[in-house]
């Protein structure tokens, strides 16, 4: 399959993967208090509903996606939130900010690289999330074992993002989602990884 144009994919239009909201796995982490106050990034983030759902006044947000089309219509839509929140267009592999972040947020954003580029997503992670800070991937496409469907999304599952982070991440948590957006139940697991003090 051709590379997929994001920027182009904003631009147009065609977004069939926005649904809308936040996931309500996002928002039970929330309730449980599982998300930490401090520097939160949101990868890939598009039009940042998860952007809004994480800001508070005790979190400096920032989001990273290759689309100014996406980061003008998330403005658009949300001219005042509690707390920092930043919407940075940038490509997340030469990111660098001054400092690491204590959580991480990774939906739809694994799947959607090529696979290719997966070891150099894990290493981006090993030197974005600082250590002690949490790494929260919400795996979707979901399947084990994993099939032959072309992406993006490409099918993915825990053993294989385990591959990708156990040398620098301990696992924390890893289960089936029980509540998402219709027409991906069953098809998400939410895994949480802890960056190992070097």
């Amino acid at each position: 399959m051709a590379p997929v144009d994001w920027r182009e994919t904003w631009k147009a239009g065609v977004t069939p993967w926005d649904a809308g909201a936040s996931p309500p796995a996002l928002r039970r982490l929330l309730d449980e208090e599982a998300v930490p106050g401090g520097r939160i990034l949101v990868p890939g983030c598009g039009a940042g509903y998860d952007l809004a759902t994480l800001a508070r006044a005790d979190r400096e947000v920032v989001g990273i996606d290759l689309s100014e089309h996406a980061r003008k219509a998330f403005w658009a839509a949300h001219p005042d939130l509690p707390g920092s929140v930043d919407y940075e267009v940038t490509d997340f592999f030469s990111y660098a900010p001054a400092r690491g972040f204590d959580f991480v947020w990774d939906y739809t954003f694994f799947c959607a690289l090529d696979p290719d580029q997966r070891s150099s997503w894990s290493q981006t992670m090993r030197r974005l999330v600082r250590p002690g800070g949490v790494l929260a991937t919400l795996l979707f496409p979901f399947e084990d074992p994993i099939s032959g469907t072309q992406g993006p999304p490409w099918p993915i599952n825990t053993g294989m993002v385990r591959s990708y982070v156990e040398d620098a991440f301990e696992e924390l948590e890893a289960a089936e989602v029980e509540h998402t957006h219709p027409g991906r139940e069953g098809k998400e697991r939410l895994a949480l990884w802890r960056r190992r003090e070097p």
